[in-house]
Protein backbone atom coordinates (compact mmCIF):
# COMPACT_ATOMS: atom_id res chain seq x y z
CA UNK A 1 0.00 0.00 0.00
CA UNK A 2 1.29 3.48 -0.90
CA UNK A 3 2.11 5.53 2.20
CA UNK A 4 -0.11 8.61 2.44
CA UNK A 5 1.49 12.00 3.05
CA UNK A 6 0.86 13.94 6.24
CA UNK A 7 -1.05 16.59 4.25
CA UNK A 8 -3.38 13.97 2.73
CA UNK A 9 -4.08 12.49 6.15
CA UNK A 10 -4.87 15.97 7.53
CA UNK A 11 -7.36 16.59 4.70
CA UNK A 12 -9.06 13.23 5.29
CA UNK A 13 -9.22 13.88 9.05
CA UNK A 14 -10.71 17.35 8.52
CA UNK A 15 -13.31 15.96 6.08
CA UNK A 16 -14.38 13.18 8.44
CA UNK A 17 -14.58 15.58 11.40
CA UNK A 18 -16.59 18.07 9.37
CA UNK A 19 -19.09 15.40 8.39
CA UNK A 20 -19.41 14.50 12.07
CA UNK A 21 -19.89 18.16 12.98
CA UNK A 22 -16.52 18.41 14.72
CA UNK A 23 -13.80 20.93 13.78
CA UNK A 24 -10.39 20.42 15.36
CA UNK A 25 -9.51 23.26 17.77
CA UNK A 26 -6.32 24.25 15.95
CA UNK A 27 -8.13 24.39 12.58
CA UNK A 28 -10.96 26.39 14.18
CA UNK A 29 -8.45 28.88 15.56
CA UNK A 30 -6.80 29.21 12.15
CA UNK A 31 -10.18 29.73 10.49
CA UNK A 32 -11.16 32.38 13.04
CA UNK A 33 -7.92 34.24 12.58
CA UNK A 34 -8.12 34.14 8.83
CA UNK A 35 -11.56 35.78 8.81
CA UNK A 36 -10.24 38.64 10.95
CA UNK A 37 -7.81 39.70 8.23
CA UNK A 38 -7.97 40.36 4.53
CA UNK A 39 -5.82 38.26 2.19
CA UNK A 40 -2.22 39.31 2.43
CA UNK A 41 -2.90 41.35 5.56
CA UNK A 42 -4.34 44.25 3.56
CA UNK A 43 -6.92 46.73 4.83
CA UNK A 44 -6.16 46.03 8.48
CA UNK A 45 -7.49 48.85 10.67
CA UNK A 46 -4.76 51.10 12.02
CA UNK A 47 -4.74 52.85 15.39
CA UNK A 48 -3.03 55.79 17.03
CA UNK A 49 -2.63 57.30 20.47
CA UNK A 50 -4.65 60.48 20.85
CA UNK A 51 -5.08 63.29 23.37
CA UNK A 52 -8.48 64.91 23.00
CA UNK A 53 -10.07 67.73 25.02
CA UNK A 54 -12.80 66.82 27.51
CA UNK A 55 -12.52 70.19 29.24
CA UNK A 56 -14.51 71.60 32.12
CA UNK A 57 -16.36 74.64 30.72
CA UNK A 58 -15.17 77.19 33.32
CA UNK A 59 -12.01 79.33 33.47
CA UNK A 60 -10.64 77.59 36.54
CA UNK A 61 -7.31 76.24 37.79
CA UNK A 62 -7.56 72.46 38.01
CA UNK A 63 -5.04 71.27 40.59
CA UNK A 64 -5.51 67.50 40.66
CA UNK A 65 -7.27 64.60 38.92
CA UNK A 66 -7.88 60.98 39.92
CA UNK A 67 -9.52 58.19 37.89
CA UNK A 68 -10.38 54.82 39.42
CA UNK A 69 -11.07 53.22 36.02
CA UNK A 70 -11.11 54.25 32.38
CA UNK A 71 -14.29 56.32 32.65
CA UNK A 72 -14.88 57.23 36.32
CA UNK A 73 -12.86 60.04 37.83
CA UNK A 74 -12.72 63.32 39.74
CA UNK A 75 -10.94 66.65 39.33
CA UNK A 76 -10.58 69.59 41.73
CA UNK A 77 -9.28 73.13 41.94
CA UNK A 78 -10.39 76.73 42.37
CA UNK A 79 -11.28 79.85 40.42
CA UNK A 80 -8.39 81.05 38.31
CA UNK A 81 -6.39 84.05 39.56
CA UNK A 82 -8.24 84.36 42.86
CA UNK A 83 -5.74 85.56 45.47
CA UNK A 84 -7.83 84.12 48.31
CA UNK A 85 -7.86 80.70 46.61
CA UNK A 86 -11.64 80.69 46.63
CA UNK A 87 -14.06 79.14 44.21
CA UNK A 88 -13.05 75.63 45.30
CA UNK A 89 -14.77 72.69 43.65
CA UNK A 90 -14.77 68.94 43.02
CA UNK A 91 -16.20 67.62 39.74
CA UNK A 92 -16.92 64.05 38.66
CA UNK A 93 -17.39 62.17 35.40
CA UNK A 94 -18.61 58.65 34.79
CA UNK A 95 -18.39 58.71 31.00
CA UNK A 96 -14.70 59.43 30.39
CA UNK A 97 -15.04 63.20 30.53
CA UNK A 98 -17.87 63.62 28.05
CA UNK A 99 -19.85 65.22 30.87
CA UNK A 100 -18.73 66.66 34.21
CA UNK A 101 -20.93 67.03 37.30
CA UNK A 102 -20.22 69.50 40.10
CA UNK A 103 -20.15 67.51 43.36
CA UNK A 104 -18.74 69.97 45.91
CA UNK A 105 -18.29 73.75 46.03
CA UNK A 106 -18.65 76.14 43.11
CA UNK A 107 -16.08 78.08 41.08
CA UNK A 108 -18.11 81.23 41.76
CA UNK A 109 -18.43 80.80 45.52
CA UNK A 110 -16.31 81.59 48.59
CA UNK A 111 -15.45 77.90 49.02
CA UNK A 112 -11.73 77.41 49.70
CA UNK A 113 -9.79 75.84 46.88
CA UNK A 114 -9.34 72.07 46.73
CA UNK A 115 -5.73 71.00 46.17
CA UNK A 116 -5.35 67.21 46.20
CA UNK A 117 -7.37 64.05 45.68
CA UNK A 118 -6.86 60.45 46.79
CA UNK A 119 -9.20 57.56 45.96
CA UNK A 120 -9.16 53.91 46.96
CA UNK A 121 -12.06 52.95 44.69
CA UNK A 122 -15.20 54.40 43.14
CA UNK A 123 -16.78 55.15 46.53
CA UNK A 124 -13.98 55.97 49.00
CA UNK A 125 -12.07 59.18 48.42
CA UNK A 126 -10.44 62.15 50.19
CA UNK A 127 -9.66 65.73 49.19
CA UNK A 128 -7.59 68.44 50.86
CA UNK A 129 -8.76 72.04 51.01
CA UNK A 130 -6.10 74.73 51.03
CA UNK A 131 -4.94 75.23 54.61
CA UNK A 132 -8.19 74.28 56.27
CA UNK A 133 -9.96 70.97 55.84
CA UNK A 134 -9.87 67.33 54.87
CA UNK A 135 -12.93 66.21 52.91
CA UNK A 136 -14.16 62.63 52.51
CA UNK A 137 -16.69 60.73 50.43
CA UNK A 138 -17.91 57.23 51.21
CA UNK A 139 -20.29 56.91 48.27
CA UNK A 140 -18.38 58.66 45.48
CA UNK A 141 -21.02 61.39 45.37
CA UNK A 142 -21.37 63.32 48.62
CA UNK A 143 -18.58 65.04 50.54
CA UNK A 144 -18.19 65.80 54.24
CA UNK A 145 -15.57 67.55 56.34
CA UNK A 146 -13.51 65.26 58.58
CA UNK A 147 -10.72 66.02 61.05
CA UNK A 148 -8.97 69.26 61.86
CA UNK A 149 -6.60 70.92 59.43
CA UNK A 150 -5.43 69.77 56.01
CA UNK A 151 -2.85 66.97 55.59
CA UNK A 152 -1.32 68.68 52.55
CA UNK A 153 0.04 66.86 49.51
CA UNK A 154 1.74 63.77 50.95
CA UNK A 155 -1.36 61.70 51.67
CA UNK A 156 -2.09 57.97 51.22
CA UNK A 157 -4.78 55.54 52.38
CA UNK A 158 -4.57 51.74 52.40
CA UNK A 159 -8.19 51.11 53.48
CA UNK A 160 -11.32 53.18 54.10
CA UNK A 161 -10.15 53.66 57.70
CA UNK A 162 -6.33 53.58 57.67
CA UNK A 163 -4.29 56.35 56.10
CA UNK A 164 -1.04 58.29 56.43
CA UNK A 165 0.25 61.76 55.79
CA UNK A 166 3.62 63.44 56.18
CA UNK A 167 4.40 66.39 58.44
CA UNK A 168 8.12 67.11 58.35
CA UNK A 169 10.00 64.19 59.88
CA UNK A 170 6.76 62.80 61.31
CA UNK A 171 4.47 60.27 59.69
CA UNK A 172 0.92 60.65 61.02
CA UNK A 173 -1.65 57.88 60.91
CA UNK A 174 -5.45 57.75 61.03
CA UNK A 175 -7.51 54.68 61.90
CA UNK A 176 -10.91 56.34 61.50
CA UNK A 177 -10.89 57.48 57.89
CA UNK A 178 -9.20 60.82 58.55
CA UNK A 179 -11.27 62.11 61.46
CA UNK A 180 -8.28 62.06 63.82
CA UNK A 181 -4.52 61.74 63.28
CA UNK A 182 -1.73 60.67 65.62
CA UNK A 183 2.03 60.69 65.26
CA UNK A 184 2.98 57.16 64.27
CA UNK A 185 6.61 57.26 63.13
CA UNK A 186 9.47 59.75 63.25
CA UNK A 187 12.18 59.43 60.65
CA UNK A 188 15.63 59.07 62.20
CA UNK A 189 18.67 57.68 60.41
CA UNK A 190 22.32 57.07 61.25
CA UNK A 191 24.62 58.54 58.61
CA UNK A 192 28.38 58.94 58.32
CA UNK A 193 29.82 62.42 57.88
CA UNK A 194 33.59 62.82 57.54
CA UNK A 195 34.01 59.34 58.95
CA UNK A 196 31.93 60.03 62.06
CA UNK A 197 28.43 58.70 62.86
CA UNK A 198 25.58 61.20 63.02
CA UNK A 199 22.01 60.54 64.15
CA UNK A 200 19.94 62.55 61.68
CA UNK A 201 16.32 63.65 61.57
CA UNK A 202 15.04 63.11 58.03
CA UNK A 203 12.24 65.24 56.63
CA UNK A 204 9.92 63.06 54.59
CA UNK A 205 8.76 64.35 51.22
CA UNK A 206 6.67 61.69 49.44
CA UNK A 207 4.77 58.51 50.27
CA UNK A 208 3.46 55.68 48.09
CA UNK A 209 1.77 52.32 48.65
CA UNK A 210 2.08 49.97 45.64
CA UNK A 211 0.02 47.42 47.62
CA UNK A 212 -2.13 47.73 50.75
CA UNK A 213 0.69 46.16 52.80
CA UNK A 214 3.88 47.47 51.19
CA UNK A 215 4.59 51.19 51.37
CA UNK A 216 7.52 53.58 51.01
CA UNK A 217 8.41 57.16 51.92
CA UNK A 218 11.42 59.19 50.82
CA UNK A 219 13.10 62.14 52.54
CA UNK A 220 14.87 65.30 51.51
CA UNK A 221 18.66 65.41 51.73
CA UNK A 222 20.36 64.69 55.05
CA UNK A 223 23.87 65.83 56.02
CA UNK A 224 25.70 63.16 54.04
CA UNK A 225 23.92 64.44 50.90
CA UNK A 226 21.72 61.38 50.53
CA UNK A 227 17.98 60.92 50.89
CA UNK A 228 16.52 58.32 53.22
CA UNK A 229 13.98 55.71 52.12
CA UNK A 230 11.75 54.12 54.76
CA UNK A 231 9.54 51.10 54.18
CA UNK A 232 6.65 49.15 55.68
CA UNK A 233 5.60 45.60 54.84
CA UNK A 234 2.66 45.32 57.25
CA UNK A 235 0.31 48.01 56.02
CA UNK A 236 2.02 50.82 57.89
CA UNK A 237 2.04 49.35 61.39
CA UNK A 238 5.85 49.47 61.49
CA UNK A 239 8.34 51.50 59.44
CA UNK A 240 12.10 51.08 59.11
CA UNK A 241 14.94 52.68 57.17
CA UNK A 242 15.36 50.58 54.02
CA UNK A 243 18.17 52.38 52.19
CA UNK A 244 19.83 55.65 51.22
CA UNK A 245 19.85 57.22 47.77
CA UNK A 246 23.29 58.85 47.48
CA UNK A 247 23.75 62.41 46.23
CA UNK A 248 20.05 63.10 45.99
CA UNK A 249 17.11 64.92 47.51
CA UNK A 250 13.70 63.32 47.19
CA UNK A 251 10.94 65.61 45.93
CA UNK A 252 7.40 65.79 47.19
CA UNK A 253 4.89 63.89 45.07
CA UNK A 254 7.69 62.32 43.00
CA UNK A 255 7.60 58.70 44.18
CA UNK A 256 5.92 55.97 42.14
CA UNK A 257 5.95 52.17 41.98
CA UNK A 258 5.23 49.73 39.18
CA UNK A 259 4.90 46.91 41.73
CA UNK A 260 5.93 46.31 45.32
CA UNK A 261 9.61 45.96 44.37
CA UNK A 262 10.04 48.24 41.34
CA UNK A 263 9.94 51.95 42.09
CA UNK A 264 11.14 55.34 40.94
CA UNK A 265 11.82 58.70 42.55
CA UNK A 266 12.63 62.02 40.91
CA UNK A 267 15.30 63.92 42.83
CA UNK A 268 15.93 67.62 43.22
CA UNK A 269 18.93 67.18 40.96
CA UNK A 270 16.55 66.16 38.11
CA UNK A 271 17.74 62.56 38.30
CA UNK A 272 15.36 59.63 37.98
CA UNK A 273 16.43 56.93 40.44
CA UNK A 274 15.08 53.39 40.36
CA UNK A 275 14.98 50.28 42.53
CA UNK A 276 14.18 46.74 41.43
CA UNK A 277 14.67 45.01 44.77
CA UNK A 278 12.22 46.67 47.12
CA UNK A 279 14.43 49.70 47.90
CA UNK A 280 17.49 47.73 48.95
CA UNK A 281 19.52 49.40 46.19
CA UNK A 282 18.98 52.33 43.80
CA UNK A 283 20.43 53.21 40.41
CA UNK A 284 20.06 56.03 37.90
CA UNK A 285 17.85 55.71 34.84
CA UNK A 286 18.72 57.39 31.56
CA UNK A 287 15.91 59.78 30.67
CA UNK A 288 15.31 63.34 29.58
CA UNK A 289 12.55 64.03 32.11
CA UNK A 290 12.79 67.72 33.10
CA UNK A 291 13.22 68.96 36.64
CA UNK A 292 10.39 69.98 38.91
CA UNK A 293 8.01 67.84 40.95
CA UNK A 294 6.43 65.48 38.45
CA UNK A 295 4.06 62.75 39.61
CA UNK A 296 5.07 59.22 38.59
CA UNK A 297 2.26 56.74 37.94
CA UNK A 298 2.07 53.21 36.57
CA UNK A 299 -0.57 51.03 35.00
CA UNK A 300 1.66 48.17 33.99
CA UNK A 301 3.51 47.90 31.75
CA UNK A 302 3.03 51.61 31.11
CA UNK A 303 4.29 54.45 33.29
CA UNK A 304 3.94 58.21 32.89
CA UNK A 305 5.43 61.37 34.27
CA UNK A 306 4.67 64.87 32.97
CA UNK A 307 6.22 68.24 33.73
CA UNK A 308 4.78 71.25 31.95
CA UNK A 309 4.30 70.04 28.38
CA UNK A 310 7.01 67.38 28.49
CA UNK A 311 5.53 63.88 28.63
CA UNK A 312 7.83 60.99 29.52
CA UNK A 313 6.57 57.42 29.31
CA UNK A 314 7.69 53.82 29.55
CA UNK A 315 6.03 50.75 28.08
CA UNK A 316 8.27 48.13 29.70
CA UNK A 317 7.77 48.73 33.40
CA UNK A 318 10.33 51.53 33.64
CA UNK A 319 13.36 49.90 32.02
CA UNK A 320 13.38 52.48 29.24
CA UNK A 321 11.80 55.94 29.09
CA UNK A 322 10.96 58.15 26.11
CA UNK A 323 10.06 61.82 26.35
CA UNK A 324 8.45 64.24 23.94
CA UNK A 325 6.88 67.67 23.89
CA UNK A 326 3.09 67.67 23.59
CA UNK A 327 1.28 70.78 22.34
CA UNK A 328 -1.23 71.04 25.19
CA UNK A 329 -2.88 74.47 25.31
CA UNK A 330 -1.74 74.89 28.94
CA UNK A 331 0.95 73.33 31.14
CA UNK A 332 -0.01 70.05 32.78
CA UNK A 333 -0.17 70.35 36.57
CA UNK A 334 -1.46 66.83 37.33
CA UNK A 335 -2.49 63.62 35.59
CA UNK A 336 -4.04 60.24 36.28
CA UNK A 337 -3.14 57.03 34.46
CA UNK A 338 -6.37 55.03 34.66
CA UNK A 339 -5.05 52.03 32.75
CA UNK A 340 -2.19 51.32 30.39
CA UNK A 341 -3.96 52.88 27.40
CA UNK A 342 -6.11 55.54 29.10
CA UNK A 343 -4.96 58.64 30.97
CA UNK A 344 -6.12 62.15 31.81
CA UNK A 345 -4.11 65.39 32.15
CA UNK A 346 -5.31 68.67 33.67
CA UNK A 347 -4.22 72.29 33.88
CA UNK A 348 -5.35 75.91 33.90
CA UNK A 349 -8.40 77.33 32.12
CA UNK A 350 -10.37 74.15 32.81
CA UNK A 351 -8.04 72.04 30.66
CA UNK A 352 -8.71 68.30 30.76
CA UNK A 353 -7.29 66.10 28.00
CA UNK A 354 -8.01 62.38 27.69
CA UNK A 355 -5.50 59.95 26.22
CA UNK A 356 -6.82 56.84 24.48
CA UNK A 357 -6.07 54.56 21.55
CA UNK A 358 -8.36 55.33 18.62
CA UNK A 359 -8.68 54.49 14.92
CA UNK A 360 -6.09 56.31 12.81
CA UNK A 361 -8.77 58.32 11.03
CA UNK A 362 -10.35 59.60 14.28
CA UNK A 363 -10.08 63.35 14.79
CA UNK A 364 -11.67 66.12 16.87
CA UNK A 365 -10.91 69.85 17.08
CA UNK A 366 -7.76 70.55 19.13
CA UNK A 367 -6.89 66.85 19.36
CA UNK A 368 -3.23 65.83 19.50
CA UNK A 369 -1.71 62.71 17.94
CA UNK A 370 0.50 60.63 20.24
CA UNK A 371 2.28 57.25 20.39
CA UNK A 372 0.20 54.13 20.94
CA UNK A 373 0.41 52.72 24.47
CA UNK A 374 -0.17 48.98 25.00
CA UNK A 375 -3.40 48.16 26.77
CA UNK A 376 -6.79 46.51 26.91
CA UNK A 377 -8.75 48.68 24.46
CA UNK A 378 -8.29 46.48 21.41
CA UNK A 379 -11.32 47.99 19.69
CA UNK A 380 -9.82 51.47 19.64
CA UNK A 381 -12.93 53.18 21.01
CA UNK A 382 -12.32 56.75 22.20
Amino acid sequence: MRTRSLTQLSVILFTLCSIAGIIPIRVLAQTKNSTAQKPGGANLRKFKGYFEPVNYPEDVEISDVWFVNADTGWACGDLKATAAEEGGFIINTRDGGKTWKLQMGDPHSATRGVAKLFFLDATHGWATQNGSKLLRTTDGENWETVGNGSPGWALAFVSPQIGFHIEGERLLMTTDGGTSWKEHYQCQAKVEVDGLPHDETCHLQAIAFPTPTVGYAVSSEVSDKSSVVVKTTDGGKTWNVASFIPQSTGLDNSLGFADENTGFVMTYQSKLMATNDGAKTWHGVATSIPGGRPRIEFANPTGWTIEGKTWAYTTDGGKHWTSREVAFPADVVAFSLARSDRGYVVGDHGMIYRYSVVPAEYSVPHGINAPVMPGGNSEGKP
